[in-house]
């Protein structure tokens, strides 16, 4: 009877501490995942132990980098230890912040395994005619399929344990006089061909009477003489009365520079370690039309303090950007960060996550695009609005004789407003072309600029602009894009206009040269 007794207790209290974790998890699994989803790890995914034997022995967590012919590292994940997740990420305090209880809810969403993530996913994100980034998806076709459910928990773990790290240090940090104030634009620069894009692009900016004071990121021994000397005569532009603009030179901290063609992770760090607080990072070759100003007083700037610029290709379902964060694929173009506004008093927390994404850069810019989608993820995963231009991106460039519809050099990018902002020539540092440099412009003919539209809103038709359009990055004989129809599409889904139609782009060739671009 008494075995019985206990027996029947045993069982209450197993039932009650399942019901008590089911509780504090709080798992509600949205319709379009599979019921599969209600567990953390997958089958065969958790290291067995027979019984009366000691716990396996496992390789410690890496990741293996390579290079895919778009620059960015492939990640080639292993199967980590349980007891590799950091302890701090698993604590059981009831969440303090509001980003206290984000984390935690972060930590408790369901893992997809490979399979179910791209099963769901490809529903809400078709690739039929759709232009993606077939450098990065075709490269990691046999990658990311091995990142399993364990490797996925393992970074969230990471990711949590860090921002709760950098919480507590900004909780403890005592009040100093060296506080980040004031609005201003951040740069990277480390060699000489970036220096002189640097100087081009600031004297833009004098010409347009701005007064944004410019801090210029690099690495450690990455500047010559001759670069700072060039860099640090532009610091005269600070008249005796403090009226003009002021550029800075700083050095990054924490970051090492790669073996890389790019060095996307400087960015990030860069734009944490500014001493602004309402900032424009700007990657050197990408030239403003006009004095920024006016972005700053904007309603998109106002409403949300978080600006950023769509890229040419859509998010792909078998990317584990989503399996990472969580959330289903979005039917939208991935992020581009050759300019983005971003306010640290109201998005501190994205700012530590870019910084660490950049720290890490080897595990995540795989499937990131490099630098360039981590600052869209860092805002999913913080459950983060963002704004920008409701108009996708223009291929401007040249006309080549052989192909009208190639010698494409350069992203041209609007405003909130819609009007052309960003002269971003990000090939033509890559290639030789002939004069004039921008002759002609690339678009797709939907993309019409409609009052109230912004990046970031999926809902239809937005969901819809660039099918059918297919733009492709080539190498030869040398690095262009073209623009072309998908099959099943008319060629009519892509117009090609004139580079001067436009008032804004007149006279920007003349102006480029005359500030000291080098082509």
């Amino acid at each position: 009877m008494r075995s019985q007794t206990r027996l029947v207790t045993a069982a209450v209290v197993l039932t009650f501490l399942v019901l008590t974790v089911l509780r504090l998890k709080g798992h509600q699994i949205p319709d379009y995942l599979p019921q599969e989803a209600h567990d953390y790890f997958h089958p065969g995914e958790r290291p067995q132990q027979q019984p009366g034997q000691p716990p396996a022995q496992q390789s410690e967590p890496k990741s293996d980098s390579t290079s895919t012919s778009s620059g960015a590292p492939t990640v080639i994940a292993t199967t980590p230890t349980q007891s590799s997740l950091p302890a701090e990420a698993s604590s059981t305090d009831p969440p303090k912040t509001e980003l206290d209880h984000l984390l935690q809810k972060f930590l408790g969403l369901p893992i997809l395994s490979y399979p179910e993530s791209v099963s769901a996913n490809s529903k809400l994100c078709p690739t039929d005619g759709i232009n993606y980034d077939r450098n990065a998806v075709e490269g990691n076709v046999d990658n990311w399929p091995n990142i399993d459910s364990i490797q996925i928990a393992q970074w969230r773990h990471s990711i949590v344990a860090h921002m709760r790290l950098k919480q507590k240090e900004e909780q403890e940090k005592a009040p100093s006089g060296d506080l980040k104030g004031g609005r201003g634009i951040v740069m990277a620069a480390g060699d000489l061909q970036a220096t002189i894009r640097a100087r081009t692009n600031i004297r833009f900016l004098e010409s347009y009477n701005s007064t944004l004071p410019v801090e210029i990121f690099h690495f450690a021994d990455e500047l010559s003489k001759t670069d700072q000397k060039l860099l640090e005569d532009l610091s005269r532009l600070e008249q005796d009365d403090r009226t003009g603009m002021k550029v800075k030179l700083r050095l990054v901290e924490g970051v090492q520079k790669g073996q890389g063609w790019k060095q996307f992770q400087i960015k990030g760090a860069a734009i944490q370690q500014s001493s602004f607080d309402e900032i424009l990072y700007l990657d050197t070759d990408s030239y403003l039309l006009r004095n920024p100003d006016y972005i700053f007083e904007g309603q998109q700037w106002n409403d949300t303090g978080l600006l950023l610029w769509p890229d040419y290709t859509k998010s792909h379902p078998t990317n584990p950007l989503w399996r990472l964060l969580g959330q289903p694929c979005r039917n939208e173009f991935e992020g581009e960060s050759g300019q983005i506004f971003i306010s640290r008093t109201r998005h501190q927390d994205l700012m530590w996550l870019v910084e660490y994404f950049a720290l890490h850069h080897e595990e995540y810019y795989g499937f990131m695009g490099g630098d360039r989608d981590s600052f869209r993820a860092a805002a999913l995963l913080l459950g983060k609005r963002w704004a920008g231009p409701g108009r996708i991106n223009a291929a401007a460039g040249i006309g080549n004789v052989d192909d009208a519809s190639g010698g494409g050099h350069t992203m041209l990018q609007a405003d909130p407003e819609g009007k052309w902002m960003f002269v971003h020539a990000n090939l033509i540092k890559h290639a030789h072309f002939g004069k004039p440099l921008w002759s002609r412009i690339q678009r797709v003919a939907q993309d019409k600029f409609a009052p109230g539209t912004t990046y970031g809103n999926i809902d239809p038709p937005n969901d819809k602009i660039g099918d059918g359009v297919k733009l492709h990055v080539s190498s030869t004989p040398r690095m262009a894009t073209t623009m072309t129809a998908f099959e099943g599409y008319e060629a009519s889904v892509f117009v090609i206009e004139d580079w001067n139609m436009y008032e804004e782009l007149r006279e920007f060739e003349q102006k480029w040269f005359g500030f000291g671009g080098v082509h």
